[in-house]
């Protein structure tokens, strides 16, 4: 809970510095870009983020890496700030929720979409455009089969999870027999 607070707080510090310079995707992808640095190389990450580490060697590897993967100066000056305050091990966090800032920005919502089978992609985007006059938001749909769901589909966005599955229908309904067969 700690660290998606502190990853809010950073983030939206980020977005507001890019929203200023008109900067918005080129900040993400560089972040972007670091996480994978970092994820890519696990030694690089370990000596950025371990405080055994004297604070002037973390920078001065920093500073090198950085000079080298040509990052803006912003960025720059946004990871030796969260290598000096030690919360550079939160970095994909913090790139996690600045990417759903930009979603928020740009009015676009993100959809998981399961169905028990194969959809075509004319259904998909039927349903993509259902769930658009639903949020008012340009919806991304991330379509994937689960076989469990013996039939239908189920959309979530966020918090709101449309569940129109087999699966469902056969729970409501055992559920429905219980209550009658007690009551």
């Amino acid at each position: 809970m700690k660290n998606l607070v502190i990853a809010k707080r950073y983030a939206k510090a980020l977005f507001g510095l890019a929203v200023q310079d008109g900067k918005i995707e080129q900040y993400g992808q560089e972040l972007d870009g670091f996480v994978q640095l970092m994820a890519q190389l696990p030694d690089l990450a370990d000596a950025l983020r371990n405080p055994l580490y004297p604070e002037t060697v973390r920078k001065s590897l920093f500073a090198s890496v950085a000079e080298k993967s040509g990052l803006t100066p912003i960025i720059r000056s946004y990871l030796g700030l969260l290598i000096e305050k030690r919360r550079i091990g939160n970095l994909s966090e913090i790139a996690d929720f600045y990417h759903r800032l930009i979603d928020e920005h740009q009015k676009v919502a993100r959809a998981r979409l399961t169905a028990a089978t194969p959809l075509d992609e004319k259904a998909v985007a039927d349903i993509a455009k259902s769930l658009e006059k639903l949020t008012g938001k340009k919806v991304i749909v991330e379509f994937q089969v689960v076989p469990e769901l013996i039939g239908g589909v189920v959309a979530q966005i966020g918090d709101l999870v449309l569940d129109g599955s087999v699966r469902r229908q056969l729970l409501n309904f055992k559920e429905t027999l219980k209550r009658g067969a007690l009551g």
